[in-house]
């Protein structure tokens, strides 16, 4: 329950990302003020001032802020915003929670840029989403059958991985499909 203020999120199990990243807001957000708490950045809206200030918003009627950063490289950035960006990444408030994931980009830190590496790894959490393995994959997908009140043997539930890629995102998609059939 403790969280840390800085976080980097990625790895192929997308369905897991999502459902941590959810648990993250869950905890720190009230849905009547998230509007205000909650502030997203992605390729078109990402710039270095931009997120300076999100990170450095004070919360409105809450205890908490969280910035989600989506697909930035910033390793990439230019001398200059990697510079800020290692101040910023240093020195997070005490009340914010910022969360980088890496979804449609992977996840390749540059660590000959020592100072920004230093700042990701002395004062991040990095959080790789691996694709599970077929035994934890058989048991979660036994349980979601449960939750729809159905069942499903282990050889069909290993037919179901093997068909979709293994990956919860695709077996959820096709859980819910077939249970409602």
């Amino acid at each position: 329950k403790e969280l840390e203020r800085l976080y980097f999120f990625h790895g192929e199990e997308v369905f897991l990302l999502h459902h941590y990243l959810g648990q993250i807001k869950k905890q720190l957000l009230d849905p009547l003020t998230e509007s205000f708490n909650f502030h997203r950045l992605n390729n078109e809206t990402f710039d270095i001032q931009t997120f300076a200030d999100a990170v450095e918003n004070l919360p409105m009627m809450a205890e908490f802020t969280m910035v989600e950063v989506d697909d930035i490289d910033l390793f990439k950035m230019n001398e200059a915003d990697r510079n800020k960006m290692t101040e910023i990444l240093s020195d997070i408030p005490e009340y914010c929670c910022v969360v980088f994931t890496y979804i449609t980009q992977p996840w390749k830190p540059d660590k000959r840029l020592k100072k920004l590496w230093d700042a990701v790894e002395n004062h991040g959490k990095i959080v790789e989403f691996a694709k599970q393995n077929q035994r934890d994959l058989i048991a979660w997908v036994t349980r979601h059958f449960a939750a729809h009140k159905k069942r499903i043997s282990t050889d069909l539930c290993a037919y179901l991985i093997e068909i979709t890629g293994g990956t919860m995102t695709a077996l959820s998609g096709e859980i819910e499909k077939i249970c409602s059939y």
